[in-house]
């Protein structure tokens, strides 16, 4: 089963989430991407992997940072 988060203006499937920073007023929550970009020339280019970052603040979102804290403290 997908364990989702819901938060106020979004939905986070906790899948996509590689990680979470843990300050003491915010969450830093990252999130991984399937989108990859890049650029080859016969031998040479590059790729890049975009990752997103949604930051939730004690302070600017307190009912998200209350359920993400309770959340966080149902993991074993």
């Amino acid at each position: 089963m997908v364990n989702f988060i819901k938060l106020s203006s979004l939905i986070i499937n906790s899948l996509k989430i590689s990680r979470i920073e843990i300050l003491d007023n915010k969450y830093f929550i990252h999130l991984t991407n399937d989108k990859i970009d890049g650029f080859f020339l016969f031998t040479s280019g590059f790729i890049n992997t975009i990752h997103d970052t949604i930051e939730v603040c004690k302070d600017k979102h307190p009912t998200d940072y209350n359920s993400l804290t309770e959340w966080i403290n149902r993991i074993k």
